[in-house]
């Protein structure tokens, strides 16, 4: 498997309804456009410092980060491991779509899905 162009740094954290729908909706990127074009970087080996994961996010061309809340974690992630970043999406911030805490995983809509997708198929046009 080849290295893609654009790299998705995702929350993906199936905690809260936002951590969930980063994941979703880069799924359903990934399934648009193919994993030659995007790919989902590993959040937790990132966070671990595992050194092949890291140095794949450092080699990808374009990275984007997304994150479903207020805490950034994705983005202080990598701000931690001094990896660059061409884009970054915060749900909270750039899509009004409120973080409902613990346990609300599946308090979200298939119209919430489609507004994060899309908004992350924007960022990639602007790549």
């Amino acid at each position: 498997m080849s290295t893609p162009e654009i790299g998705l740094v995702v929350c993906n954290s199936g905690a809260s309804n936002t951590g969930h729908l980063t994941g979703l909706a880069a799924l359903e990127v990934v399934k648009k456009l193919g994993s030659e074009k995007v790919g989902i970087c590993s959040l937790p080996a990132l966070a671990n410092n595992i050194p092949r994961q890291t140095m794949l996010a450092k080699k990808i061309e374009h990275l984007i980060v997304i994150d479903g809340c207020r805490n950034e974690c994705a983005r202080k992630i990598l701000n931690a491991l001094g990896i660059r970043y061409d884009k970054y999406l915060n749900l909270e911030y750039d899509l009004g779509i409120k973080k409902l805490g613990p346990f609300s995983t599946m308090d979200y809509s298939e119209e919430d899905v489609e507004k994060v997708s899309s908004a992350i198929m924007k960022k990639i046009q602007e790549t």
